[in-house]
């Protein structure tokens, strides 16, 4: 899809929500289009550290340039440290490195927007007099704050940021920074800033290798670098419980747009309606999987293929019944269905007329084409299914327990 078409599929879902001002379309009994990762920059729930070039290269100017990156990175009524009452609050640590790293404010320094813009100027106000800049000194300090104040915690489930401002990409054998770099990467999200714009030596290439894919960045865009790294910091607050996967555009490319949705491929076999319950009972407010378009339902495909429990002919629930006279798309609960819209991918002679066959199901119907449709069938037949629910992220706060 491309952008153009998905901001029109985003605005007929808006104006169906009859201006409800969130981002959150399945949450909208009219919409139908796929929810979208939340927006809502004051909510955001994260644990970032700051890791900051201070060598001679950076320059003054560039510090200071990174002070006001990092004080405007945050807008009025975000919430930073920890408020009893409210969890949906970040955390900022700043890390300075030359040919050492030092923690310069840890993960509990700043409770509020308005401190961290007094303080980060003073912070970050000259550079140090070394010549060297070794980012893997950087990162380990970055690493090990995030060991001692992160991870293991209370705030374990917390997603994890590191935003890098350098001026210069240096190091070999154990000060090579991109194995850590790859190590962190599995349970961290790295953006990088790159300051100063000669590319000697491939710095930016070499940077962008320490980056999480599409995280890497310069300086010489001014206030869009600021806006890049907001938009990154409600990405990376937007994922899946463990065990589920979290929808984009694309299967096959890791790079390509995330929706706010998540789905998890269950292999027990059950009846429709005992599939419905067990979704709920998966997740909170998990349903049986919808499927609005042709990207969602390949999507889903592409889930089950890639389990080995699912064999060929595949066959399986989604979440798709016969009400009232409409074939309708299951929604959390609490929630109205939404009736079928404009697409469908109903096999040839499906729907069947039949007062028993009144759920949906996805079949394989020819092994050469690795492709399923909707056909109806009875409740009480079982199958394995697809379970929907929203993704984690700053509309949607998660607690470790649903985690």
């Amino acid at each position: 899809m491309t952008s153009k078409k998905f901001l029109l599929s985003f605005l007929i879902g808006f104006i169906l929500c009859l201006g409800i001002p969130v981002i959150q379309a399945s949450s909208c009994k009219d919409s139908y289009v796929d929810r979208v990762c939340g927006e809502d920059q004051t909510n955001l729930w994260l644990d970032i550290v700051c890791v900051v070039d201070n060598s001679v290269g950076m320059t003054n100017a560039g510090l200071a340039s990174v002070a006001a990156s990092i004080s405007s990175l945050f807008v009025d009524g975000q919430q930073l440290g920890i408020q009893p009452n409210n969890p949906r609050t970040t955390r900022i640590g700043i890390v300075t490195y030359n040919q050492e790293a030092q923690v310069v404010a840890d993960l509990n320094n700043f409770t509020s927007v308005d401190e961290l813009t007094n303080k980060v100027y003073s912070i970050l106000n000259k550079v140090s007099t070394s010549q060297d800049s070794y980012l893997h000194s950087g990162l380990e300090a970055a690493n090990d704050l995030l060991e001692q104040q992160s991870f293991n915690t209370a705030r374990g489930h917390y997603q994890k940021l590191v935003i890098v401002y350098t001026s210069e990409y240096k190091g070999t054998g154990p000060q090579d920074p991109l194995p850590l770099a790859m190590r962190m990467k599995q349970t961290v999200s790295i953006a990088t800033v790159a300051y100063g714009q000669d590319d000697i030596l491939g710095f930016l290439a070499e940077l962008t290798k320490i980056a999480t894919p599409g995280y890497n960045f310069t300086n010489e865009n001014g206030e869009n670098t600021i806006s890049e790294l907001r938009s990154t910091m409600l990405q990376v607050n937007c994922y899946c419980p463990n065990g589920w996967f979290q929808m984009r555009q694309s299967y096959a490319n890791e790079n390509s747009f995330e929706y706010g949705v998540c789905l998890l491929p269950v292999t027990i076999q059950a009846t429709w309606l005992a599939s419905k319950f067990s979704c709920r009972n998966h997740w909170n407010k998990a349903y049986l999987v919808n499927e609005y378009t042709q990207t969602k339902h390949d999507y889903v495909l592409q889930v089950v293929r890639n389990n080995t429990a699912f064999k060929q002919p595949y066959t399986y629930f989604i979440g798709l019944s016969y009400v009232n006279g409409n074939w309708q798309w299951e929604q959390p609960d609490g929630m109205d269905p939404i009736v079928v819209q404009n697409w469908n991918d109903w096999n040839p002679g499906f729907p069947t007329a039949s007062s028993t066959a009144t759920v949906g199901v996805n079949v394989q119907t020819s092994p050469s084409s690795m492709s399923t449709g909707w056909q109806n069938t009875r409740k009480d037949l079982a199958s394995m299914y697809v379970c929907e629910v929203a993704s984690c992220d700053s509309t949607n706060y998660c607690t470790a327990e649903d985690i």
